[in-house]
């Protein structure tokens, strides 16, 4: 049987303006620098534990319906990515995570929660873990009488939401 469990949520599709100076036509490309502030608020409100210390947009991004680019954004030590999508001519942008963030502690206790015995359990010795979405990782299950197992966790979804896949 598996298992699922939401974790942390995620920047999910904010929608922001990121307008041209005036005076700009639409086929001017979207001013990288208000983009890199917009990153930086919408990171901000989805992770207020992890403060944002650098982003890096591409350059240039066309105002054309669809565009794309990713932004990468250093957030609380971790290494983020964010998808942003061009959504109207008018410079209106939708930024997402590319990644799952899931607190250590959370997916330490959705691991004890599962188990049928008491269990103390190490994800590693980050706080967070970041994955994309079915990208495994690890954490290890002591018990009381001196076994060990691992335990596989994977993130079905960018909000955090975890899957125990294999228990060894």
């Amino acid at each position: 049987m598996l298992r699922r469990l939401v974790l942390l949520t995620t920047v999910a599709a904010i929608a922001l303006a990121v307008l041209a100076p005036e005076g700009a036509g639409a086929a001017q490309p979207i001013n990288a620098k208000r983009l890199g502030q917009q990153v930086t608020t919408a990171v901000g409100a989805a992770y207020p534990d992890l403060p944002v210390t650098r982003v890096q947009c591409p350059k240039t991004i066309k105002r054309k319906v669809g565009t794309t680019g990713v932004c990468l954004v250093t957030a609380g030590g971790l290494s983020l990515q964010m998808l942003v999508t061009v959504a109207n001519r008018r410079g209106v942008v939708s930024i997402e995570s590319t990644q799952a963030v899931i607190a250590k502690a959370k997916a330490e206790e959705f691991v004890r929660d599962n188990a049928t015995l008491p269990v103390v359990v190490d994800c590693g010795p980050d706080p967070y873990i970041v994955r994309p979405p079915g990208s495994p990782f690890a954490c290890t299950a002591s018990f009381a009488d001196g076994t060990v197992q691992q335990v596989t966790l994977s993130p079905s979804d960018v909000s955090g939401t975890v899957t125990i896949t294999q228990v060894l």
